[in-house]
């Protein structure tokens, strides 16, 4: 399959290149659906945050920046998982454990390994933040808290909750550097 071409059938309203797609995609989605969704959901909810991929793909299929997104996978990728995150917090579901599966982008079995082992790592670092930056981090990755309910909670500035959620990222990345996940070059 040739991406380009097919991508643009799809942005010319070609129903045939977006029955193409999903039917190359809809396993793909599905996996990254349910692991969000996990016990959280069930079969109907998973199926319908998938339709609702596609359906967003349809939608969006203009903005698709080259740049960006490799391939057309990478992008419906993105919109599964954010489809995905709001069905979470639209169902008050919003406590994911530490170890979910937050990003599934390709469903291999070394990707999975290195997958869980980035868990490993994120966990570890996060134990080792101090306790009002592990809560803002906490709240605003894994609970989808937006960063002025985080102030309100916590009672704090919402800049200071946004200074402490950059800290905490340049601490994960050169940890992960460190452990030989991504580049200096970032």
């Amino acid at each position: 399959m040739d991406e380009k071409s097919i991508l643009k059938r799809l942005r010319n309203r070609d129903e045939k290149a977006f029955e193409e797609i999903i039917d190359l995609y809809s396993a793909y989605v599905t996996a990254i659906v349910r692991n969000l969704l996990s016990s959280k959901g069930t079969r109907e909810d998973v199926e319908e945050v998938v339709t609702d991929t596609f359906i967003s793909l349809w939608n969006t299929v203009e903005r698709i920046n080259y740049e960006e997104y490799s391939s057309i996978k990478a992008y419906i990728a993105v919109i599964a998982r954010n489809k995905a995150k709001d069905w979470l917090r639209n169902a008050k579901m919003q406590n994911l454990q530490l170890m979910d599966d937050i990003l599934i982008i390709d469903n291999s079995v070394e990707q999975l390994v290195v997958q869980r082992e980035q868990q490993r790592i994120i966990a570890r670092i996060l134990e080792q933040l101090k306790p009002l930056d592990w809560k803002i981090f906490v709240a605003y990755y894994y609970q989808y808290k937006k960063v002025n309910e985080i102030a309100q909670e916590l009672q704090v500035n919402p800049q200071t909750v946004k200074t402490r959620l950059r800290r905490g990222r340049e601490v994960l990345k050169r940890f992960l550097i460190k452990e030989g996940y991504g580049s200096n070059a970032d």
